[in-house]
């Protein structure tokens, strides 16, 4: 036995660890499947344009409320949680929140900007990530 050697990789009933292989998401990191990630990504684009034209007609706000709540949930995905999301969507959604943002009047809600610009920058790393061939 060759004890200065060290631990053999593989031996420890655990498979040996490829350094080569793409990063696997953790076990305890959520999973976006499909279905969750096109429905919040559909409400999200809707709820851009609403806003917008909330935005610009005094007096109308439900829409830019609601739509920070969709936004906060958005800007906390991670890349490796989103699975398989429909691209049209996608890139649907970062349209219509990059819309949003080129129209925003002046600071009337700070916070909604910062939010659709934290969302905007998760689904364009998604878009760049390749599994998504289109810009927005």
């Amino acid at each position: 036995m060759d004890l200065d050697r060290g631990p053999l990789e593989g031996t420890d009933d655990r498979p040996s660890v490829d350094p080569e292989a793409p990063a696997q998401p953790s076990p305890t990191a959520p999973i976006l499947d499909p279905a969750d990630t096109t429905a919040l990504l559909r409400r999200c684009t809707a709820l851009a344009a609403r806003a917008r034209v909330d935005l610009l007609t005094a007096g109308r706000r439900s829409a830019a409320e609601e739509l920070e709540e969709v936004l906060a949930v958005l800007g906390s995905w991670e890349g490796t949680e989103i699975v398989d999301p429909d691209p049209t969507m996608v890139v649907l959604a970062a349209a219509a929140l990059q819309d949003l943002l080129e129209r925003l009047p002046a600071s009337p809600r700070p916070e909604l900007g910062d939010r659709a610009e934290a969302a905007l920058q998760v689904l364009h790393a998604v878009m760049a990530s390749g599994r998504i061939d289109a810009m927005a």
